[in-house]
């Protein structure tokens, strides 16, 4: 890659004397030059161009010299370094230029051969800091990825990882699927602001619950929202923690209903549904837009469980396999998080060639 320099002197006879001094390093694309004639219009050239990597300057100009070109150049991003030029004897002038960000300096008369090792050597220690700089980029691109998906705490394990989510797997887990009821309806009351406000208030509330019961927030979908419980790792409690999240879920949207009420808004109902069971999960999408997901049949049957709500009158439906799942990680005793569940049957869902056993919460009060 061709590196962009800048000399900034005003004697005239510098530039051709570069031009000739570098012609094999030009003809070769490591080095394209750009000159000035002293401090101010260096300043233009660096704020007009970006890509300016490299700028050799002298100390003793007109209107701005060197000195102060080194003052004005920290208000720019440290992207770029400055090798000063200037007499053998002003070492108190050297010293200043070196306190003020310069990277190195040459002496005059210019010895051409120091000076193209002088600038080389900068050049490869601003490609370190581009580097340096481009990983830490990347580093919190992928740690704000992460972050879409999961609580503050797994973000902080997963982001010291090579492969955050792991290669593609099948691994059991537990799936919760909740969308707001009638969300048609109540949106054809509201302007589209109001929409995109309780929209987020919805999102927002609910997120917390599943991070706080160490889930991970899979999507959001329209007014639904898919979690799912054991990814990227499985844990000893997946299963309890989808169906925790699931109570603390409503509890939310019970206290949000009160202020909604408070402030002469429309209260909200959702359904959840949440099931146990074997999904494929990885990176999915383009090399150009990648995303976490997981796949398969318990995705699938979670939406549909989440459909059964409004069939059955209730605001949560579980399938038997999790409540089988939750007993087990329980061991002995009756899992408090159980209670109000009761059996609802064996439920066709859609798209399933099976009837899914349930259980359903008792229909509870109107918040």
């Amino acid at each position: 890659m061709t590196a962009k320099i800048l000399v900034v002197d005003d004697e005239v006879d510098l530039q051709e004397l570069m031009k000739r001094k570098f012609r094999r390093e030009i003809r070769h694309g490591e080095f394209s030059f750009e000159f000035a004639g002293d401090g101010v219009e260096a300043l233009e050239k660096i704020q007009n161009d970006p890509s300016i990597d490299l700028v050799v300057s002298d100390i003793n100009m007109p209107r701005m010299d060197g000195l102060t070109l080194l003052e004005n150049l920290e208000d720019f991003e440290n992207n770029l370094r400055t090798i000063i030029i200037s007499a053998y004897g002003d070492m108190e002038n050297i010293r200043t230029a070196m306190n003020r960000g310069a990277f190195d300096f040459v002496t005059k008369p210019i010895d051409f051969h120091d000076l193209l090792i002088t600038m080389k050597k900068t050049l490869d220690q601003l490609d370190v800091f581009k580097e340096a700089v481009e990983h830490r980029m990347a580093a919190e691109r992928a740690r704000g990825n992460l972050a879409r998906y999961f609580s503050p705490k797994v973000v902080e394990t997963l982001a010291g990882r090579d492969e955050p989510f792991g290669t593609p797997r099948q691994q059991d887990v537990g799936v919760l699927f909740t969308d707001i009821r009638d969300f048609t309806t109540i949106s054809e009351t509201l302007s589209p602001a109001e929409v995109m406000e309780m929209l987020r208030s919805f999102h927002g509330r609910m997120e917390e619950a599943v991070f706080e019961h160490n889930g991970t927030l899979e999507k959001f979908i329209g007014d639904a929202i898919l979690a799912t419980f054991g990814t990227p790792d499985t844990g000893p409690q997946d299963a309890t923690n989808a169906l925790t999240c699931a109570r603390a879920m409503l509890a939310a949207l019970d206290a949000w209903n009160a202020d909604r009420t408070a402030a002469g808004d429309r209260p909200i109902g959702i359904g959840i549904g949440v099931h146990y069971g074997p999904v494929v999960l990885g990176d999915i999408g383009s090399e150009r837009s990648m995303e976490f997901a997981v796949l398969g049949d318990t995705v699938n049957s979670a939406s549909r469980l989440e459909g059964l709500t409004r069939s059955i009158d209730t605001d949560l439906v579980v399938s038997r396999a999790l409540v089988d799942r939750v007993r087990e990680e329980a061991g002995d005793g009756a899992p408090a998080v159980l209670e109000g569940l009761e059996e609802a049957g064996e439920q066709e869902v859609k798209g399933r060639s099976g009837k899914i056993p349930v259980f359903a919460l008792r229909r509870r009060a109107a918040a």
